[in-house]
């Protein structure tokens, strides 16, 4: 259970958190009975809870926040929800009516912004508190657990950062746990060097042996070499393009660190040389596995064994199957305290833009269009559902479920490489790669050169990671969007920002323009600004 006190800006939070959760695995928290500064950091557990609690908060936990509660997107559907690539069917919160109105005011974004600013300092807090300590800990622990704890402190304090910066732009870089209000406000430090100390927390804990070389299920859930290996290539990827237009020396990095995870050897494609079709495809897998070296971060879950759930599974399927009867006309679903909607409707230009033999548009692979309940009646969704995230025991028992959801997979890793290798002249090797992905979904080898193949390569980001809240990213970093190109030709045409023509803007209404530059940055949330002096007049710009 976590403990922590409210204060009304986050650094104010961060400057008396003590690290206040506890957890005998990373699906079971248990209550401890309250320390003081002085009495934590003292026993091995001690050390334990406060590394446990990495993976409680901080990002990971953007998987469990939502806005103002209630049955709307959770906040790491929130940017595909601002491109107008996904939409909110509910449309009962005030974030996704601005967004769809194109009405990017700090109003109508603060209240989400300030839930992911707040996410983020505090696994921060988390992540410094355990850099800080753990070393003094030689009493009770080896030198082994001591690097090993601090690596993986300083791989979510990396991740923490690296959200923010993309997030936010310049913002306030702590790297020292607060134990009193001294020098508790702390201006904005620029885009540049916040990236160069994500690079060097994260060169650190890569280039010696406190990590495993292991894969993530093989390493019981916990930090590993290749995840931190991972988070950095796509450092390299975003920083490489808008707004601080790293170029190729960026790009060459990028490919560089996924090549070292490619050979690595820890991971690799589920099925290879080509998905089936049925509910044993790798598709399929990639959403029930808890063991497949396929997958090399996920957020976990476990309701069946500790309560600890996927709520996913609401938000797979619209309102329409609250109506579904089967053969004793009983309810298909009992959503139990929750209701099915749909918060993340893919767009008509996604499904429509998959190739007629990709594996991935075909039916419950990544999405649905019917289902069969038990007793053998036949339903057909009125829009098309979210096949990753359905959980049919989840939704007949009325409960959360236990699938977990992936974060890094294999398959970005081979992307961000052959993305890496084509903007740096590497065309044969970064196709290599691509058509790894490429024939798994059951297409042909791409040959294309030039600007074609670099548009190939992010249109198969999009199909590839539909529901896995990569698109923001890609548009934010290319500062390009896709449109229409062809009907089931496997294509999107990538194009400017600033001319594309951007979906469901009103929903259903495509705008060209919808999307200014700066709505790419989220505002400071305003709370932050009232608290903190050094932020005060310090707005991204846009929102002012």
């Amino acid at each position: 259970m976590k403990r922590y006190k409210i204060y009304k800006s986050i650094l104010f939070l961060m400057a008396l958190i003590l690290v206040m959760s506890s957890c005998e695995s990373f699906l079971e928290e248990n209550p401890l009975d309250e320390k003081t500064t002085g009495q934590f950091w003292k026993t091995e557990s001690d050390a334990v809870t406060g590394v446990n609690a990495l993976y409680f908060g901080g990002v990971p936990y953007l998987h469990n926040i939502d806005v103002d509660g209630g049955w709307t997107p959770k906040a790491t559907m929130w940017g595909g929800v601002m491109s107008g690539l996904f939409v909110d069917k509910r449309k009962d919160r005030t974030f996704t009516n601005a967004s769809e109105g194109a009405n990017f005011n700090v109003e109508s974004f603060d209240a989400t912004s300030q839930k992911m600013w707040t996410e983020f300092y505090i696994g921060i807090s988390r992540a410094n508190f355990v850099i800080a300590n753990i070393p003094a800990m030689t009493d009770v622990l080896s030198e082994t657990q001591i690097a090993n704890f601090v690596a993986q402190g300083k791989f979510f304090r990396a991740y923490a950062y690296y959200y923010l910066v993309k997030e936010y732009g310049d913002v306030p870089y702590i790297d020292q746990p607060y134990t009193s209000l001294e020098g508790i406000y702390v201006e904005r430090t620029p885009s540049a060097q916040v990236y160069q100390n994500i690079e060097a927390d994260l060169l650190d804990i890569i280039s010696g042996n406190a990590l495993p070389n292991v894969a993530f299920y093989d390493n019981d859930g916990y930090v590993t070499r290749p995840m931190a290996q991972t988070l950095l290539a796509q450092v390299y990827l975003q920083w490489a393009g808008a707004p601080l237009n790293g170029g190729s020396e960026y790009y060459g990095k990028a490919a560089a660190m996924a090549a070292n995870v490619i050979n690595g050897g820890q991971h690799a494609l589920i099925q290879p040389n080509g998905s089936s079709t049925d509910l044993n495809s790798a598709y399929n897998q990639i959403k029930m596995t808890k063991s497949s070296n396929e997958i090399i971060f996920a957020k976990e879950y476990d309701q069946t064994s500790f309560n600890v759930g996927n709520s996913y599974a609401v938000r797979s399927i619209g309102t329409d199957a609250f109506q579904w009867k089967n053969a004793n006309d009983e309810s298909v679903f009992k959503p139990g305290g929750d209701v099915l909607y749909n918060a993340y409707l893919p767009s008509d230009i996604l499904i429509n833009s998959y190739h007629p033999s990709d594996i991935r548009n075909m039916e419950k692979q990544f999405f649905f269009r019917t289902y069969t309940d038990g007793t053998g009646v036949d339903h057909t969704l009125n829009n098309v559902g979210n096949w990753a995230w359905f959980d049919a025991g989840s939704l007949i028992n009325g409960r959360n479920g236990d699938y977990n959801m992936p974060i890094f997979r294999f398959a970005e890793v081979l992307l961000i490489a052959a993305e890496g290798l084509a903007r740096t002249g590497s065309e044969v090797e970064a196709r290599t790669y691509l058509n790894q992905v490429r024939r798994r979904a059951g297409l042909a080898d791409e040959t294309a050169t030039g600007d074609a193949l670099i548009q190939s390569i992010l249109t198969e980001r999009f199909h590839e990671f539909p529901l896995e809240f990569k698109i923001w990213d890609d548009i934010r970093r290319t500062r390009l969007y896709p449109e229409a190109d062809g009907v089931q030709s496997g294509r999107l045409k990538w194009t400017p920002l600033a001319s594309a023509a951007i979906q469901n803007k009103p929903d259903g209404t495509p705008r060209v323009g919808a999307i200014p530059e700066y709505a790419l940055l989220w505002p400071i949330p305003l709370s932050e600004m009232q608290a903190n002096p050094a932020l005060e007049g310090n707005q991204n710009p846009g929102w002012n």
